[in-house]
């Protein structure tokens, strides 16, 4: 018996061994227990992915929010594995690596964020420490889908996680109108032809009840708006995608725009409006206004941040 019991935990051994470049896929620590030479050193921001099956990791990016500001820190977190923590105060190195950016990424330009230093150090017996970005998102063009490599270079211990030890990071500065907001009063109706109410309809009628709107940076002062649907909610609105409410910071005056369907617009003499103190958007629109046409009105009130 005794015999078995030391073959099974030299076995064990030798498998976490095996395994110290994977803690998070596995969620086991791999060091000494005690965070010393075998610890990893890792970017605790971000998720990997994997296939059912497949033995590879593969990793998504990793979106940081924000809101657009003059200058605003934006934190990575650096982790350290060990049941203890950290043996000593360790220093870790973190450096830009823009070359990992895919195609469709546009790395921030140096004179959108600075970097007050390159070095984090980790105090002895903590597991986290924080690398900060100091990003100027005010400027940002939101056409673009800004981006940075970050990868940490060394470690004065521990082991740099060949998985999590570089990642993608989109840097994603949102207007003071992004967010998730309720509908609290709102109808849609649907017409077969001009002045023509569609009858019967099952997709005319109330949108209260319906789920929770997103409205989605993509402008200085424009915002997408998601998740749309008919009476019920149970289908989504095609054919006006990308629907934009591109609001006036002077006045709080809105139109409304579609990149899918160029007729959509305010509707005449209707209130399209934003009262920040209450943060509620009143919406009255419509689209194909001389074939079939829609009108939706809406008055969205903030829930949470997106």
């Amino acid at each position: 018996m005794k015999t078995h019991i030391r073959l099974f935990s030299a076995l064990l051994v030798l498998g976490m061994g095996l395994n110290s470049s994977c803690t998070k896929e596995d969620n086991m620590f791999t060091d000494d227990g005690n965070g010393g030479a075998n610890a990893i050193v890792e970017l605790g921001d971000l998720s990997p992915t994997r296939t059912a099956g497949s033995t590879t990791v593969n990793y998504t990016t990793v979106t940081k929010s924000f809101n657009a500001a003059a200058e605003v820190d934006v934190p990575i977190t650096i982790n350290y594995t060990g049941v203890n923590g950290a043996p000593e105060d360790v220093t870790v190195q973190v450096a830009i690596n823009n070359t990992i950016l895919a195609s469709t990424q546009t790395a921030l330009p140096t004179s959108l964020y600075t970097i007050p230093t390159n070095s984090v150090v980790i105090p002895k017996g903590q597991k986290k420490a924080t690398f900060i970005l100091k990003v100027k998102s005010a400027q940002f063009n939101f056409s673009l889908t800004y981006a940075l490599g970050i990868q940490i270079t060394s470690s004065s211990s521990g082991i740099v996680s060949g998985n999590f030890g570089t990642g993608i990071f989109i840097m994603a500065a949102k207007n003071q109108w992004d967010g998730v907001y309720q509908i609290v009063s709102g109808t849609v109706t649907r017409y077969t032809a001009v002045g023509v109410v569609e009858n019967p309809s099952t997709l005319s009628g109330t949108l209260v009840g319906n789920p929770n709107i997103t409205l989605t940076t993509s402008g200085a002062n424009s915002v997408i708006v998601g998740n749309m649907r008919w009476f019920g909610g149970a289908s989504s609105v095609a054919g006006i995608d990308n629907t934009t409410a591109t609001i006036n910071a002077s006045t709080n005056a809105v139109t409304m725009s579609a990149l899918g369907n160029a007729t959509l617009a305010n509707r005449a003499g209707m209130t399209n409006s934003y009262d920040p103190a209450t943060k509620t958007f009143t919406l009255n629109f419509d689209w194909n206004q001389t074939t079939t046409p829609r009108t939706m009105s809406m008055v969205l009130k903030y829930v949470s941040a997106r």
